[in-house]
């Protein structure tokens, strides 16, 4: 090969390995970008959500555990609101017809009062309640579950849903660790621990908490625990969740701490 072709070869490599160093660099600017400017949110696996979403999902799966029904209640309660509310809980008047809250449904269809609906608890209670008498309800697809319930128009609908609802109902389960977490801004407001405590006994199955100045720990509780606190640390102020070698915290989401023990620390900002 004469020295022209060395040199024409050796430039085109120098090239290549230009524009593929600019390619890489490009994208890891882009992704760090995208990581500070994404708003507040929880993501669960690859599917995100705003925070006011879900808190409704944590509430829904809190209900099935307290009912000690199994995963694919929640799948199918998460997959149903997914379709008629987007997980969030419309009020009275802002939905078709007199349809209420994060189900749609109706009091003129004998589901309950108006105030009542608009109870998130109430209204996965009473969804649930349709739900275990389906035949089959928990082998059956969720379309074909949801729509014996809802009556919806469409049926076909919610079966878009059953991949994010599996997703959100895993991670919120406490299937995986640290299976969801939250971005937010440093909370404008913070409950007391004992009002965090509440919350938590109100929602979950769990053992009673222990209260001190400011954190909160679940004593034999798991990831689901963890999970509900992580979906719920900006409407109550929670600064950090620790739990089996985990820690997150608002401004930094999960990193490992060797100190996390088995039981759920919880600690709430300043007031």
């Amino acid at each position: 090969m004469s020295g022209r072709a060395q040199r024409g070869g050796t430039a085109l490599v120098v090239v290549v390995v230009v524009v593929v160093a600019l390619a890489f660099g490009a994208r890891t600017l882009w992704n760090a970008a995208q990581s500070v400017v994404r708003p507040p949110g929880c993501d669960f696996g690859s599917y995100s959500l705003e925070l006011d979403q879900a808190q409704v999902a944590s509430v829904i799966v809190g209900v099935v555990l307290k009912r000690e029904l199994p995963e694919r209640a929640a799948v199918l309660t998460i997959g149903a609101a997914l379709q008629e509310s987007k997980l969030r809980n419309i009020p009275p008047g802002q939905g078709d017809r007199d349809s209420v809250g994060i189900l749609q449904q109706r009091p003129s269809q004998g589901w309950g009062t108006t105030g009542q609906i608009a109870d998130v608890h109430y209204a996965t209670g009473k969804f649930l309640d349709a739900v275990v008498r389906v035949p089959n309800w928990q082998e059956d697809s969720l379309a074909t579950v949801v729509q014996t319930v809802q009556f919806s128009a469409d049926g076909s609908a919610y079966a878009r849903h059953e991949a994010q609802a599996q997703a959100i109902a895993d991670a919120l389960y406490g299937d995986a660790q640290a299976g969801v977490t939250c971005r937010l801004d440093k909370p404008d407001r913070s409950a007391t621990p004992a009002a965090v405590a509440a919350a938590l006994t109100g929602d979950l199955p769990v053992t009673k908490p222990a209260v001190a100045a400011r954190t909160v720990t679940v004593p034999d509780a798991g990831w689901a625990t963890a999970a509900w606190l992580v979906c719920n640390a900006d409407r109550l102020g929670i600064e950090s969740v620790r739990h089996d070698g985990k820690r997150w915290r608002y401004s930094g989401g999960w990193k490992d701490d060797d100190a996390a023990s088995n039981s759920v620390v919880v600690a709430t900002l300043a007031h």
